[in-house]
């Protein structure tokens, strides 16, 4: 009885880390939309999971939400510390802080 214990723990941490991984894509997917639509430039490995929380839904299901923080670059010198929060699969927040503007 405790192998089917210590067989089902491992299969679920393996979810877990799956589910990690995929979630991480979303979250850089999103990170990039959010730089083109305010015309920054995503630092691709900055991406990373900074919490993780058990949350329910509006249908009142158990979900997980992640909340991100990347950086960003307005220009080549500075970084900008940005966050997105993905509950599910949906983005679901989101922050920029404000930047000097690039001159054209």
């Amino acid at each position: 009885m405790l192998d089917y214990f210590f067989i089902f723990l491992i299969f679920l941490l393996v979810y877990f880390w799956f589910e990690t991984a995929t979630k991480r894509e979303i979250a850089i997917f999103h990170g990039k939309n959010i730089a083109r639509q305010f015309n920054l430039q995503l630092l691709d490995d900055t991406v990373h999971c900074s919490k993780v929380t058990l949350i329910r839904t509006p249908e009142n299901w158990p979900s997980i939400k992640r909340i991100y923080s990347f950086n960003v670059s307005a220009d080549n010198d500075s970084r900008l510390d940005c966050q997105l929060t993905i509950s599910g699969k949906t983005l679901t927040d989101w922050y920029v802080p404000p930047y000097p503007q690039r001159e054209s």
